[in-house]
């Protein structure tokens, strides 16, 4: 090959990647701007902005009257570097339940009493309405290592969060000690909800 070939060649080279690099560029940027115009709640360009997308902390008492602590932590619905990839054409959705729907988030809870460490999943969706209004739910992080017996925390929480104040209505399931799921109509405790507030967690 020539000088003027090869010349040819790496200026055809160095045109490719400068347009690969300009698409991914696009592609990056484009991503970002739709979460900020579709998930206000997750995203803003203000990083003091207050978002739902944070680490929250709070305590409660279980039906059993049992104090515990709970911190509960609420993820990105896309990480920088998954947008990365996502923009590179490497897209692979984050290990979890966490939902496509731009309303949706997922995250982890964990509960500290004297009875041990409760480690749960959850997942959930902000209201369509307003999205400081939210849903979720709970599920044990790992059947295997559940406390027993317990009053555990379960779905179909309703919640509600503005600047630095979360505030969510925990509803229980009571778990024997062989595991059993457990509901008596007659014990109070079965029916108990908690409303519960938790404050952002400072960095």
């Amino acid at each position: 090959m020539d000088a003027k070939k090869a010349k040819g060649c790496l200026l055809f080279l160095v045109i490719g990647i400068g347009i690969s690099w300009g698409i991914y560029k696009c592609q990056y940027a484009y991503s970002y701007w739709s979460d900020l115009r579709d998930r206000p709640w997750a995203y803003n360009d203000d990083e003091n902005a207050p978002l739902l997308v944070d680490t929250w902390e709070g305590s409660f008492k279980d039906p059993d009257n049992i104090s515990k602590t709970i911190r509960l932590e609420i993820y990105e619905p896309v990480s920088k570097e998954e947008r990365e990839k996502k923009a590179g054409r490497k897209w692979k959705n984050r290990k979890g339940i966490r939902s496509k729907d731009k309303r949706g988030f997922d995250g982890n809870a964990t509960v500290i009493s004297r009875l041990g460490q409760e480690n749960y999943e959850i997942y959930g969706s902000v209201s369509k309405e307003d999205f400081h209004d939210f849903s979720f739910h709970f599920r044990p992080e790992d059947e295997k290592k559940r406390i027993l017996p317990n009053f555990t925390l379960l779905g179909g929480s309703a919640g509600h969060w503005e600047g630095d104040v979360l505030t969510i209505t925990l509803s229980f399931g009571y778990n024997t000690a062989s595991g059993y799921s457990h509901y008596d109509s007659l014990d109070p405790r079965h029916d108990k909800k908690v409303q519960l507030t938790l404050k952002r967690k400072t960095k």
